[in-house]
């Protein structure tokens, strides 16, 4: 075993205080068993406190004590705390050398400097040589200075205790590093625990700090609805909703118009907890004079097995951008109306110059009639454009065969889709009765067919079908013109927008057809949407409910108010 190092009487230094209270706690069991047989000794055991060897003894304990409560070990080195395990051995031999023929049992004391000097810094060899050669001097103590052969089994019998006590050194340091073992090792899972903790609180300030960085609002819910994350954002939209509850709370959250509250049951963080995913979907809170639009996204939080644990919804500030996109609108409303009164006017008095009573010459007369037909190309497209700038195209649905009208629609246009070289067929089964608005749906079907015979090359073809299901009927318009990609698809319903190849061929139009044939359709309670490949064509379906429901379509979202 190596001898004891420096780095080992430092750790000790280090803990003076430590090492004295326990050297005190070592000799008051040792002290309190000598006083204890000392006290009872006049009545249990006569004459054992008459030897002055064993008083000596019982004195050296009472000093030890003394001195270990007394003397500022903290303040010594630590190695001369050892002297007390040294001279307990030499007490526990006067006692028993005063004591050998009333309490011959009294070397057994030996074992509390024995455990004194297991549990001291020094070296386990170190330690078990201490306990064995103070055992030894307390066994052969009486014998020192008379060496008698006739005697060779009482000194035999002396070494009975030193063996004694090196294997309960022996057990102790044993045990000793069982127990080293398990504190270190619970000292290493609580350095390990510390560690963990302060990352997560470390964790926890950046995404505190990140959370409170973006200006969207964030709010995670339990599966109860109970709030457990926030960020600062969202705590200034709570407060415009409610004053000072959350969500939950009955509060001042309305639906897209402004005007209507918003049920619990409609409110993202409750259709989040009931399994919904969705998007961009518009509110907006606050009192009258302090109103601001959130556009809304909520995904629920799932487990391992598909249960929902709680929600994630998101909130942005879309105030500017829909007050923004309402003054076009407005703007494009006030242009329309007032460029709608002149134009009739000019139309009107073209006229009664090409119907005056005194014909104009051929030329001029020409002149008129070309002037007539872009005033009404331009009247068309102010009617366009109010169209599209109101909220909603308003229909006045009764029952109509829709075959009869796709039948009338396709006649109308087949002079238009002669002079581009393109065939147009039918398939379609009448009759088809519903409720629609027939004028309206006609103008669906013009903008269909008006668009797939402008996009459709020479000697092109483009097919009508119209299908009834249960519940709907799906109408296809299918070309095999230019064709777009899909986010073109996607792109190809909202207002003034115009694919970058329809441009590039300087094909006339505006881009408010399609925006303007959704909103009828949507009007009707049908959905339109479009599937193309770019050189391959394009199929616009167009789906209507069989019973003719001209409600609102489900829930206003930012991209429809937009």
């Amino acid at each position: 075993m190596a001898r004891i190092s420096s780095a080992s009487w430092s750790s000790v230094a280090a803990s003076r205080m430590t090492i004295g209270r326990a050297g005190i706690l070592c000799q008051i069991p040792l002290t309190l068993i000598v006083v204890i047989l000392s006290v009872t000794a006049p009545v249990l055991r006569p004459g054992l406190l008459a030897d002055p060897t064993y008083e000596l003894g019982f004195w050296l304990i009472l000093v030890l004590l003394a001195l270990c409560v007394v003397v500022p070990w903290n303040e010594l080195p630590p190695g001369i705390l050892l002297v007390v395990p040294a001279l307990d051995f030499v007490a526990v031999a006067l006692l028993r050398t005063g004591g050998a023929d009333i309490q011959p049992a009294l070397g057994v004391l030996a074992v509390f400097p024995v455990l004194w000097l297991m549990r001291s810094p020094l070296p386990t060899w170190a330690a078990l040589t201490g306990s064995v050669a103070g055992s030894l001097l307390i066994t052969a103590w009486p014998l020192l200075g008379s060496f008698d052969p006739t005697r060779l089994t009482s000194y035999a019998g002396a070494l009975l205790l030193p063996i004694v006590m090196f294997c309960i050194g022996v057990t102790i340091h044993l045990m000793s590093a069982g127990a080293d073992a398990r504190e270190a090792e619970i000292a290493r899972k609580d350095r390990e625990l510390n560690d963990l903790l302060q990352a997560a609180i470390d964790r926890e300030r950046v995404l505190t700090a990140i959370l409170n960085t973006v200006d969207v609002g964030l709010t995670a819910v339990d599966a109860h609805g109970n709030t457990t994350l926030t960020n600062r954002q969202q705590e200034l939209f709570n407060r415009l909703s409610t004053g000072h509850g959350d969500e939950a709370q009955d509060g001042l959250v309305f639906g897209s118009d402004r005007v209507t509250p918003l049920p619990p049951d409609r409110r993202p963080v409750h259709r989040a907890l009931t399994g919904e995913t969705f998007a961009d979907e518009l509110v907006w809170v606050g009192g009258t004079d302090a109103q601001r639009a959130l556009s809304t996204a909520a995904r629920p939080i799932k487990n391992a097995d598909g249960g929902i644990t709680g929600a994630l919804v998101a909130c942005s500030d879309v105030t500017e951008l829909v007050e923004a996109v309402t003054a076009k609108d407005t703007f494009i409303s006030n242009i329309s109306h007032e460029f709608h009164a002149p134009l009739t006017s000019v139309l009107g008095y073209l006229e009664l110059v090409l119907e005056d009573e005194h014909p104009l010459p051929p030329h001029l007369a020409g002149y008129v009639d070309v002037a007539g037909r872009n005033a009404e190309r331009v009247l068309h497209l102010v009617a366009d454009l109010l169209s599209t700038a109101g909220d909603r195209v308003r229909v006045h649905p009764r029952p109509v065969d829709l075959a009869a009208v796709i039948e009338m629609s396709v006649r109308s246009n087949r002079i238009r889709a002669q002079k581009n070289g393109v065939r147009l067929r039918t398939d379609v089964h009448s009759p088809l009765w519903t409720l629609i608005d027939p004028l309206r749906i006609s103008q669906v079907l013009d903008n269909l067919l008006s668009n797939a015979i402008k996009y459709s090359p020479e000697g092109g073809l483009v097919i009508v079908r119209a299908e009834e299901t249960d519940s709907q009927i799906n109408l296809h318009v299918d070309d095999r013109g230019m064709g777009m990609t899909e986010q073109e698809a996607r792109q190809v319903f909202s207002r003034f927008y115009r694919t970058p190849a329809a441009r590039r061929a300087d094909i006339d139009g505006a881009g408010l057809g399609l925006a303007i044939t959704k909103s009828i359709v949507e009007s009707h309670g049908g959905s339109i949407h479009c599937t193309s490949s770019p050189g391959r064509g394009s199929r616009f379906t167009v789906s209507l409910p069989v019973d003719g429901d001209v409600s609102r379509s489900p829930h206003d979202t930012l991209e429809d108010s937009l």
